[in-house]
C-alpha cells in the first residue's frame, strides 16, 4: 500500500450508540487517499462488536486500556502513516461526503496546519451553531477558540512540537495549539468551510470548571505574564459564569446565551 496523504483517527471507549454515525461519515467520503485508524480504550459495551462489523473499512485497529482521550490520541499518532492527521472521535462526524475532497483539492505543501469551522450538534437549545475564526496566539489568551474536529495536522509537527501533554486531561488539544501558534515560522491555513459536527452534550458542568483551571495553567506556561495575571483575576468571574449557565439551562435565556456565545 502506498503512503496515504491523510490518516483519519477515531478514538473511542464505550460509545456503541454514537460510533456508527462517525464511521459512516468517514466511509462516504469521495476523497479516498486516506487510512482509517481506530483506537479503542478497552470498551466493555458493544463497541468492539460494532468495530468488527466495519473491519473492512478500518486500516489499523488497537484496543487496550489507556489514560484518557489524549493518551489514545497519542497512540494513534504513533500508528498513523499519513502525511496529515485528522481526529474525528466517536460521536463526531464529517460534514458531508465532499468535505475531504474540498480540503485536499490543493496540495497545501507550504502549510503545517489546516483548520476550518465546526458545527455543534444536539444543542440543548435545539439550535446548532458554527464557529472557527482565523486564529493567532492571542486568540487563546482568554478563550477556547477551536475544536480539534476542525483541524488537520501535518504529522511532522508532532515530532517537532511533541504530542499531547497528558497533564492536561481536558484541554491538551488547546495547549498543543498554543505551542504551535507560539512559533512564528510555522504556517497555518484557515479554511472557510465547515469540516465537522461535534457533540456538545457530553461536556459536563464539572468538566467546564476543570477546563477553566487548565486554561489558567497553560496560560502560565505559555503566555506573557500580564495575560496570566489577567486570567487569574478573571478566573473567579468565570466560575460564577459557569454556575449561572448551569442555572440558565432550564430557562429560555440559555438559548439567548448560546446565540450570543457563537456570534461574539
Amino acid at each position: 500500500m502506498s503512503t496515504p496523504l491523510l490518516s483519519i483517527v477515531t478514538v473511542v471507549r464505550n460509545a456503541e450508540s454514537v460510533l456508527p454515525e462517525t464511521i459512516e461519515s468517514v466511509c462516504k467520503q469521495k476523497f479516498r487517499n486516506f487510512e482509517y485508524v481506530v483506537v479503542d480504550g478497552a470498551s466493555t459495551d458493544g463497541t468492539l462488536h460494532l468495530i468488527n462489523q466495519h473491519k473492512d473499512s478500518i486500516t489499523t485497529f488497537l484496543s487496550e486500556p489507556d489514560k484518557g482521550i489524549y493518551d489514545a490520541m497519542n497512540k494513534a499518532i504513533d500508528l498513523a502513516k499519513g502525511e496529515w492527521i485528522y481526529f474525528l472521535n466517536a460521536g463526531d462526524n464529517l460534514m458531508d461526503g465532499d468535505t475531504l475532497e474540498k480540503v485536499f483539492a490543493h496540495a497545501h505543501q507550504e502549510y503545517d496546519l489546516l483548520y476550518g469551522k465546526v458545527r455543534t450538534k444536539n444543542e440543548p437549545t435545539g439550535v446548532n451553531y458554527e464557529f472557527g475564526r482565523e486564529l493567532t496566539l492571542k486568540s487563546f489568551y482568554h478563550n477556547i477558540p477551536i475544536s480539534h474536529q476542525g483541524v488537520f495536522f501535518r504529522k511532522s509537527m508532532f515530532a517537532q512540537l511533541g504530542k499531547y501533554n497528558l497533564n492536561y486531561r481536558i484541554l491538551a488539544d488547546q495547549e498543543w495549539m498554543v505551542r504551535f501558534f507560539k512559533q512564528s515560522h510555522y504556517r497555518a491555513l484557515h479554511l472557510k468551510q465547515v469540516i465537522a459536527e461535534y457533540e456538545t452534550v457530553g461536556f459536563s458542568y464539572t468538566n467546564r470548571l476543570k477546563s477553566l483551571k487548565e486554561t489558567v495553567r497553560y496560560g502560565k506556561e505559555h503566555f506573557p505574564v500580564h495575560i496570566t495575571l489577567l486570567n487569574y483575576l478573571y478566573y473567579p468571574f468565570m466560575v460564577i459564569k459557569v454556575r449561572l449557565i448551569a442555572l440558565l439551562k432550564s430557562t429560555g435565556l440559555f438559548k439567548v446565551y448560546r446565540r450570543w456565545r457563537f456570534s461574539a
